[in-house]
């Protein structure tokens, strides 16, 4: 795994999933106490339904991360490989767990609906990493190739000389030969 080691990585999801489920669950009970109070207590009714509430579907959120993370961690080690079908098997047994108490067929039920919502999430997951893989594979091949600059132009003297070619600065200069110029040139 890329991230955390399984028990470490169980925990840390079930904290997530208890903010979420308490900032989520926050937000909806303070509208929902809001609406149902009188219209006089409207602000002690929502922050009184938010209270009681949000830490509630804050620790249903952290069951259902922990069972979830739980069962991934066990697919991955049994299995031997990260992939989307872990997800989606631990989301089907987290919905069958979760609704064990109601009975057999409510088992099927929460299995199917878990991993059918696992498996949309890891569909739509997949496909974007396609899509935009595909896009950033476009915007690679539409880089322009740059031409090679211009080859500079000859080096000069300070005196605005060429000196490319040392036979022909030697007769300017003085001197008698393109050896006795190089000779000069290493003091």
């Amino acid at each position: 795994m890329d991230q955390q080691p399984c028990p470490y990585k169980i925990i840390d999801d079930m904290g997530g999933a208890f903010a979420m489920g308490c900032f989520g669950g926050g937000i909806w009970h303070l509208v929902r106490g809001w609406r149902n109070s009188p219209k006089g207590a409207r602000v002690a009714g929502a922050i009184s339904s938010v209270r009681l509430r949000a830490p509630a579907t804050g620790g249903a959120f952290a069951i259902w991360g922990g069972s979830f993370c739980t069962f991934d961690c066990m697919f991955i080690h049994l299995r031997k490989k990260e992939d989307p079908w872990n997800a989606i098997m631990a989301g089907a047994c987290t919905g069958g767990v979760l609704a064990s108490r109601a009975g057999t067929k409510a088992i099927i039920g929460g299995a199917l609906v878990g991993g059918f919502l696992l498996g949309m999430i890891e569909g739509v997951g997949l496909m974007a990493n396609r899509f935009f893989s595909a896009q950033q594979m476009k915007q690679v091949g539409a880089i322009p190739q740059h031409k090679p600059p211009p080859p500079l132009p000859p080096p000069t003297n300070i005196f605005g000389m060429p000196t490319d070619d040392p036979r022909r600065i030697s007769g300017d200069l003085g001197f008698d030969d393109a050896a006795e110029l190089e000779a000069d040139d290493r003091f």
